[in-house]
């Protein structure tokens, strides 16, 4: 090799370089974020989280919604619910976020808000498919959930809706019996106009 392409080579590498520097100081997040795509795609969940928190703030979707997807993997969905909801309380688009929602409520065994989540993503996206399985299994969890009624708690509502009807009936009779009485005394008076 010639010194003139030896030379041209290094100023290549010291221009590089340069720009890499430039990036680490005007740009440190955008490099972490980087750095952190890397480390999750890798499966190094904790790394990835270090370097998701630094970015998060309370008006980035984004960091909190990747923070809230490692805590999700290293299964500390307490966590991942507090930075998912950030994320969301901020977004313009929920659809993702409202899924990814869904998943760590289902995780907490919180089937109510699971479900409230899915049926919001899905509102926004009724063509997606996981969404509406994720939706129905955790509707048949929720079921499942559910203690059945007694017979006793039945009936006491169904006494409870009869007393209500009965005050009502009620009530439909005394105003039938007063506009009776209004009309009878109206008609008496017009009756005698002469």
């Amino acid at each position: 090799m010639s010194n003139k392409t030896r030379r041209i080579i290094l100023i290549l590498i010291a221009v590089i370089l340069l720009l890499l520097i430039l990036e680490l100081l005007f740009r440190p997040k955008a490099v972490r974020q980087a750095f952190a795509d890397s480390f999750y795609r890798a499966k190094k969940y904790p790394r990835a989280e270090e370097l998701f928190r630094k970015n998060a703030t309370s008006n980035d979707v984004t960091a909190n919604a990747n923070l809230a997807k490692s805590l999700y993997r290293q299964n500390r969905y307490a966590e991942a619910d507090s930075a998912a909801e950030i994320a969301l309380n901020i977004a313009k688009d929920k659809k993702d976020l409202l899924y990814d929602s869904g998943d760590i409520a289902y995780q907490q065994k919180d089937y109510q808000k699971a479900l409230k989540h899915f049926k919001e993503a899905l509102l926004l996206d009724p063509d997606d498919e996981d969404l509406r399985a994720n939706y129905e299994l955790t509707l048949r969890k929720l079921q499942k959930q559910l203690p059945p009624t007694a017979p006793s708690q039945q009936n006491k509502d169904n006494q409870e809706q009869e007393a209500i009807r009965n005050i009502l009936k009620g009530l439909d009779n005394k105003e039938s019996t007063d506009r009776q009485q209004l009309k009878q005394k109206q008609s008496s008076k017009t009756d005698k106009w002469w």
